[in-house]
């Protein structure tokens, strides 16, 4: 639990400084690059991963203002825990590496859910406004 509060007390460091928030968006893009997505599960994460990632960029560029700052936090938390090697489970175990890291962004996914799908709509709307 110990490095958990560590990651924890990151993230509201990361939360307040765009500069961090970009390299844990890099960070974070680049490690799921490398994701074997060889199980449903695994493509599940990747695609929650994807998403929160999204909702960072375009709320740090300005584009889409409507998180309340607990929702940045609890992303760039899940963010980090996920970069983070050394986590509860560490990332080199086969197989169970990546357990904790799916149930925190799973986790943070389901508490963050309203905002999710109002970012979801926000996005289409882009889109079609795009086209």
């Amino acid at each position: 639990m110990e490095k958990t509060k560590k990651i924890w007390e990151k993230a509201k460091e990361t939360a307040g400084d765009k500069e961090q928030i970009k390299s844990t968006l890099s960070n974070a893009g680049e490690k799921l690059k490398k994701l074997a997505t060889n199980s449903n599960e695994l493509q599940e994460l990747k695609s929650k991963l994807e998403i929160l990632i999204r909702m960072v960029q375009s709320h740090i560029s300005g584009e889409y203002k409507s998180f309340p700052v607990s929702t940045i936090l609890l992303i760039v938390f899940a963010l980090l825990y996920f970069i983070i090697p050394t986590d509860l489970i560490p990332d080199f175990i086969p197989a169970l590496g990546f357990t904790d890291d799916a149930s925190v962004v799973f986790l943070i996914a389901r508490k963050i859910n309203r905002d999710i799908k109002k970012f979801h709509l926000w996005e289409k709307e882009q889109w079609e406004q795009a086209d």
